[in-house]
């Protein structure tokens, strides 16, 4: 559902001595008014993990939208050895999909990709 998010931005946090102390993404998601929304992806990732799974999950059913900001913070120590980045996805709260095999195909689906800045 990458067309349900229009913006994401992030923020490099460094300091003083200009390294990197955290990452923060802003999030703008244009989802039904009468939604809830909750996030999940902020805190320690595996170290085999590329891209970092942030998830914006809503659960309204109007058919009027506005939109949404969701803000991520990543610390500098919850970066994984292998970790590039953050993957964006937005999905609909009890969505979720499982093949045939009985695993979920949720880590297929397309969500909006940005490379972290700076040496990590």
């Amino acid at each position: 559902m990458k067309k349900l998010v229009p913006y994401v931005n992030m923020e490099t946090v460094k300091d003083k001595n200009g390294k990197i102390e955290k990452f923060v993404v802003r999030t703008v998601s244009y989802l039904p008014a009468d939604s809830t929304v909750t996030k999940s992806g902020e805190g320690e990732v595996a170290d085999n993990v590329y891209y970092r799974p942030l998830t914006i999950t809503y659960n309204g059913t109007s058919e009027e939208f506005e939109y949404f900001d969701v803000d991520f913070t990543i610390e500098r120590k919850d970066v994984g050895l292998l970790e590039r980045g953050v993957n964006v996805k937005v999905k609909i709260a009890g969505a979720m999909t499982r093949s045939s095999e009985g695993e979920s195909v949720d880590d297929e689906e397309e969500g909006t990709i940005i490379d972290y800045e700076g040496d990590i």
